[in-house]
């Protein structure tokens, strides 16, 4: 008698309280949130006064202007490039390239637009992941978008027109879908949706991380029956499936080489050609000189959070923790060429690092007031590194770029037109998809060294840009030739047809 009364008394006095937490914790969420979006609000305009600013340069970034140039100009569902077909990456970036090149006057800005996009739909995912994975620590939201933010491997990314923070998008998407098929396996068709967007942005590294995530709930036996369903079965069947079909397309309708379809180029593939080219570390070097404070800290703070022996990771944590070493070890033993192709994983590193600093914010006054220090100049120096970073890579060519231009105003129809570079990589003109995005070309380039314009002289009319060194040959070649515009070392010439 006297127990059922005590219980009755306990379970009254522990409802209300219970309530009250509830309560205490959604008005903390409402005030992290609040947090969380005014970060990514700041984020989001201080990228957008970087985007505009500088001329495209950097060889990815070009490749990614002209090829969606070029389905504006040739045909608007396979890429192009140079006037040919090209199969090396899917179309999606560029497919949404191509509706801001047609639409805005400043042009780097049409390229970046995408990415920057993306790295913000990339920070609002992660805390909703983390809301999903750590519901009882609303304040881990802002404090791992802090430290995404300020990461020098995803801002200065964020803010050029690579295909990578797209990727990281839907990575993080697949992740969150995944956590919410814990208990509704019908959002494993979410997963699926977001593994095909993946693949046609760039690799399918989403359905790597799906199948990752399987694998380690496998290993537990709780989580084991769940998977034995009809929404996991089906959904990776239709995700599969889903994938199949750009490059079947590409093959029957325009006849690509079997071979293209693992997009090779991705890799650093292994044999004589490739095994030593690289460091099998660049990847854990890249994250030591180029992720700044944070860096290789962020990969060491997965490893903290899986063997910590006070606090025991949610299935969540650990299961995000144990894909995020998996993917980087298969990069690494992969061989592949740097840092970038891993920064996909950048976010999860992120939250164990975070997660770790937030574990000590929990603690007594002196170690969270220590911890809050620390947190606070790291953010400061990863946000200042990251600044920097943005700067250090804009860069001008005014003078090539006016060459770029005049070229295109030259180009017609039966008239060659060719660049002269150097025999080895770095020489003084840029690569040819400089040339052909500024200059706004109708036609294909072709580059030559001089050893090779010695020897097949095309047959004019030409038109061709080298540097002042070079144009002495292209005289003893072609005695007719005009220059057209010079502009400090760069000349624009001219051969007419005798």
């Amino acid at each position: 008698m006297d127990y059922f009364f005590m219980t009755g008394i306990g379970s009254g006095l522990a409802a209300p309280q219970i309530s009250e937490s509830r309560q205490a914790i959604g008005r903390q969420y409402k005030r992290a949130i609040a947090a969380t979006a005014l970060l990514i609000l700041c984020v989001f305009a201080w990228l957008c006064f970087e985007i505009p600013k500088g001329t495209l340069t950097h060889t990815d970034e070009l490749l990614t202007a002209e090829r969606s140039r070029e389905m504006l100009s040739t045909e608007p569902w396979v890429v192009h490039y140079n006037f040919q077909q090209s199969f090396e990456k899917p179309p999606l970036q560029y497919w949404l390239t191509a509706l801001t090149l047609a639409r805005l006057q400043n042009r780097t800005l049409a390229v970046r637009v995408w990415p920057l996009l993306y790295g913000c739909l990339t920070m609002v995912g992660l805390g909703w992941l983390i809301f999903l994975v750590e519901p009882n620590r609303p304040w881990l939201i802002p404090v791992t978008v802090a430290v995404l933010a300020s990461s020098p491997l995803f801002s200065p990314e964020a803010s050029r027109g690579f295909l990578d923070v797209g990727l990281t998008f839907f990575t993080i998407m697949t992740v969150a879908f995944a956590q919410l098929a814990r208990k509704q396996p019908a959002w494993w068709f979410a997963v699926a949706g977001f593994c095909w967007l993946g693949s046609l942005q760039k690799v399918p590294l989403p359905f790597l991380v799906w199948v990752l995530i399987v694998l380690v709930r496998l290993t537990s036996p709780a989580e084991r029956p769940a998977l034995r369903s009809f929404w996991l079965i089906g959904s990776m069947l239709l995700a599969i499936s889903a994938m199949a079909v750009w490059p079947l397309i590409q093959i029957v309708r325009y006849e690509m080489p079997f071979r293209q379809i693992f997009y090779h180029e991705v890799i650093v593939w292994t044999g004589p050609s490739g095994l030593g080219n690289r460091p099998y570390l660049a990847i854990l070097y890249g994250l030591s000189t180029l992720g700044g404070a944070c860096g290789l800290i962020s990969f060491l703070a997965a490893f903290a959070i899986l063997f910590s022996k006070k606090e025991r990771p949610s299935a969540g944590v650990g299961e995000i923790a144990i894909v995020s070493l998996s993917v980087i070890g298969l990069a690494i033993l992969s061989n592949f060429r740097g840092v970038r192709y891993i920064i996909p994983i950048i976010p999860f590193l992120c939250f164990l690092l975070a997660l770790l600093f937030y574990r000590f914010l929990e603690k007594r006054r002196v170690i969270r007031f220590r911890t809050t220090v620390l947190l606070i100049v790291v953010l400061l120096a990863d946000f200042l590194h990251s600044a920097i970073t943005i700067e250090r890579r804009r860069k001008d060519a005014p003078d090539e770029k006016l060459i770029a231009e005049k070229l295109g105003t030259l180009q017609h129809a039966g008239t060659k037109t060719l660049l002269i570079k150097a025999e080895q990589p770095g020489g003084d003109l840029l690569w040819d998809s400089f040339y052909l995005f500024h200059g706004n070309f109708r036609f294909p380039v072709e580059a030559y060294t001089i050893e090779q314009l010695r020897k097949g002289r095309p047959k004019p009319p030409l038109i061709g840009a080298c540097v002042a060194r070079d144009f002495p040959v292209v005289r003893e070649v072609y005695p007719n030739v005009q220059a057209e515009l010079v502009r400090a070392q760069f000349i624009c010439w001219r051969v007419t047809a005798q």
